[in-house]
């Protein structure tokens, strides 16, 4: 089964999961599992890890945030001898830095929920670092023109990982369709 992650503040009705979606849906290959993850850092972990727990995933995709959580996921199947491949898409790299040390109240775009971030929420990714396996078979897929994370952090920290980095394009990474093929080729989805 092939999970898909969503980023920061997104939901399964993002573009690319669509995309994701439809095209499986066009070759005939099973749906992916899409959930809305909790907007809290310690929320999302803990439903990552039931998940985990209670599904059969044998190869996880996201972006951004969502990419990180992937990279987790990945690493923890391969603690229960389940590899899984990951294709991290414009990966946010250590995203506790993006964390408040002090609490903010926010309002998720998606779900409308009304929630607050804290230095809760960076210890609970700063832990989730820890736990990444470096030694895992990621496919690494940067745009340059990403405006909302710094792509030279992705593929520095995934330097040994196969990546394709592009000119242009953005954080949304333009035209991700044109490499659900290979993509899903390189998690024996297809």
């Amino acid at each position: 089964m092939l999970l898909y992650i969503h980023g920061f503040e997104s939901s399964p009705a993002s573009l690319k999961a669509q995309q994701l979606q439809q095209f499986l849906a066009q070759h005939q290959a099973p749906a992916a599992l899409l959930p809305q993850l909790p907007a809290t850092m310690a929320a999302a972990k803990s439903m990552l890890d039931e998940l985990i727990e209670q599904q059969p995933i044998t190869a996880v995709m996201g972006s951004s945030l969502g990419g990180f959580w992937s990279h987790y996921v990945a690493s923890r199947l391969a603690q229960q001898q389940r590899p899984a491949r990951a294709v991290l898409i414009n990966p946010a790299v250590a995203p506790q830095h993006w964390m408040p040390e002090h609490p903010i109240q926010r309002i998720h775009p998606c779900t409308h929920e009304s929630y607050q971030l804290d230095a809760g929420d960076k210890r609970v990714l700063q832990q989730v670092e820890q736990q990444l396996d470096s030694a895992l078979e990621l496919l690494i897929l940067l745009q340059r023109g990403d405006e909302q994370l710094d792509y030279r952090q992705a593929q520095n920290f995934y330097q040994s990982q196969r990546m394709i980095v592009e000119s242009g394009g953005d954080h949304s990474f333009v035209d991700f369709p044109r490499y659900l093929a290979a993509a899903l080729e390189f998690l024996s989805v297809l």
